[in-house]
């Protein structure tokens, strides 16, 4: 199967809306370029550029989603966006991205690259033994485990006690957070996605870590999935945009839960989001911290 790749770059200011737009469109898939070497940067891995490259997969039939695409950026950000496409197979987007994802820690947690995983295994070092390995492989899903908006959650979610309780991960990309939750031993995890290659990305990546799909459950849909709107969780998570958070802030108050961990709001969002949970969801936050501009809540209803 061909996929077009476009290659973009946009100013940060307008990443968080262009991925709401990408969600919206439901592109084939999408991904922040973690360390871009096209990107001019200083001290080993530091990038200056003041934009966010963005990998953007689009099906063989998709125009539409072309087009709005080169339109958006003309629109916000004619002079400081750029954008270029080609056609790609899919073997070649797969290789594209194992020249930027390599092993890494966060948290409790060690998340290895699913082509490493027996290199890893074999030589570890001492100080990996007790850590948490998460074995992914984010395909056409955004979830690398690299982005900020993970990370922070991986970080929390090693501060949390989830042996035996019942989790939701709702846009759950690659899988990684519900990877991570059942590894933390939750008795069973809801994972959802709109996007048809996220439950692909996720189901692959449950089976590479050896999760039962009765412990890991992995279906395609949103808040409003049957199992999701109708079951009850010890803890819901959600890493996705505000814009999408915002829109569907009526199905979050209706979920049977009365945990949430919230990331993907910007710091620029975040009073915004604070004051829509606390007067339609009602609670109070128990924990917040930000990373890069991108913030972590965790919200309790009691």
């Amino acid at each position: 199967m061909k996929y077009k790749e476009i290659r973009v770059s946009i100013p940060k200011d307008f990443a968080e809306e262009f991925s709401a737009y990408l969600d919206e469109w439901q592109v084939a898939g999408y991904y922040e370029i973690l360390f871009d070497r096209e990107e001019p940067r200083k001290h080993g891995e530091e990038i200056i550029s003041d934009n966010t490259p963005i990998r953007v997969y689009l099906a063989e039939d998709d125009v539409q989603s072309e087009a709005k695409i080169w339109i958006y950026l003309q629109t916000v950000a004619p002079e400081n966006s750029f954008a270029e496409s080609r056609w790609i197979e899919t073997k070649e987007y797969e290789e594209a991205y194992k020249e930027f994802y390599k092993p890494f820690s966060v948290g409790v947690f060690w998340v290895v690259p699913t082509w490493e995983k027996e290199d890893w295994e074999k030589n570890k070092k001492s100080e990996q033994k007790d850590s948490v390995p998460v074995y992914i492989n984010p395909g056409l899903a955004f979830g690398t485990g690299h982005h900020e908006t993970t990370r922070l959650v991986l970080s929390r979610l090693g501060s949390i006690d989830l042996k035996g309780k019942k989790v939701a991960d709702i846009g759950a990309g690659s899988g990684i957070l519900s990877v991570a939750a059942a590894k933390l031993d939750a008795s069973k995890i809801i994972a959802v996605d709109i996007d048809p290659n996220a439950v692909r990305s996720s189901t692959f990546n449950r089976d590479e870590n050896e999760i039962s799909p009765e412990v890991l459950v992995v279906e395609e849909g949103g808040f409003d999935h049957p199992q999701v709107s109708t079951e009850t969780f010890d803890l819901c998570v959600a890493n996705i945009t505000f814009a999408v958070l915002k829109a569907n802030m009526e199905k979050i108050a209706g979920l049977h839960t009365d945990h949430f961990l919230f990331s993907g709001v910007i710091t620029e969002r975040k009073e915004e989001f604070l004051e829509l949970l606390s007067s339609q969801v009602g609670g109070k936050s128990l924990y917040e911290t930000s990373w890069n501009g991108w913030e972590l809540i965790e919200w309790a209803r009691k």
